[in-house]
């Protein structure tokens, strides 16, 4: 019952990275700031450069974090397990705790970065880039979403004036004018020599002649004309994959 998140950098060393931390426990400092100065402020003596330092509980961070988060409870699911003080369940079904992305933004941005959320869902993330003063882009294809991210804009963070922009029109690719007709011989001589001439289905070797060019994702699946979707089946194999994906034309052939 846990995830797994994997951290990306375009550039290492050049990238953003604010150490997070969390609360001592009452346990440790008990154990370790067990001296109070004349004014009630609670310390520990550190050595530092030779020197005894005192070290205030109210100056310091707290635990650096790790890389395994237990403090962040999940949200309660339908059996009623971990039930969720704050309410923010929406019933979606991967919905995750704003406070686990607010601490994914916390420590991956700054104050006025831009936060992309692709798949925003029941828009936790912009949720959270909003409650942390981050600019924010969230993007999903159901159409309730605009509306489920005004609700709890309204319900969590008690905006009621939202500084957002919705758009329902599809983003044209920005290299449109490079694309080509995926079935032009351009294409097929690019594929052919990436794959030395090997179908990706049945793995035989044949002349360019006797290729055919196929879509990966097939368009009525909503796979797309560039080449990246793109590669080179024999016809035997073109013809018994047809619209379906690769994973129906291996079975076919493994059979």
């Amino acid at each position: 019952v846990h995830d797994v998140l994997l951290v990306y950098a375009q550039e290492y060393g050049n990238h953003v990275y604010n150490p997070q931390f969390t609360p001592y426990s009452e346990n440790y400092v008990n154990n370790w700031f067990r001296h109070t100065d004349k004014a009630g402020r609670k310390y520990r003596t550190r050595s530092r450069a030779g020197k005894i330092v005192r070290q205030y509980l109210d100056e310091s961070k707290g635990m650096p974090l790790s890389t395994v988060w237990s403090d962040i409870m999940q949200l309660s699911s339908r059996r009623g397990w971990f039930p969720n003080a704050k309410g923010e369940e929406t019933g979606y079904p991967t919905q995750k705790p704003v406070a686990l992305l607010r601490r994914v933004i916390a420590a991956s941005s700054n104050k006025g970065d831009m936060v992309l959320d692709p798949f925003c869902g029941c828009a936790t993330t912009c949720i959270a880039a909003e409650d942390q003063d981050r600019k924010w882009v969230g993007i999903d294809i159901g159409p309730k979403a605009k509306e489920l991210v005004e609700y709890r804009m309204r319900k969590e963070l008690s905006l009621f004036t939202l500084n957002a922009v919705s758009r329902k029109d599809i983003p044209q690719r920005t290299d449109a004018g490079k694309l080509i007709r995926y079935s032009s011989p351009e294409n097929k001589k690019r594929l052919y020599g990436e794959q030395g001439g090997i179908c990706n289905g049945c793995k035989g070797h044949f002349q360019i002649q006797n290729m055919t060019i196929d879509h990966i994702i097939p368009r009525s699946k909503g796979g797309t004309d560039h080449i990246e979707n793109l590669q080179l089946l024999c016809g035997h194999c073109n013809s018994v994959k047809g619209n379906r994906g690769m994973e129906y034309l291996m079975a076919k052939l493994a059979s």
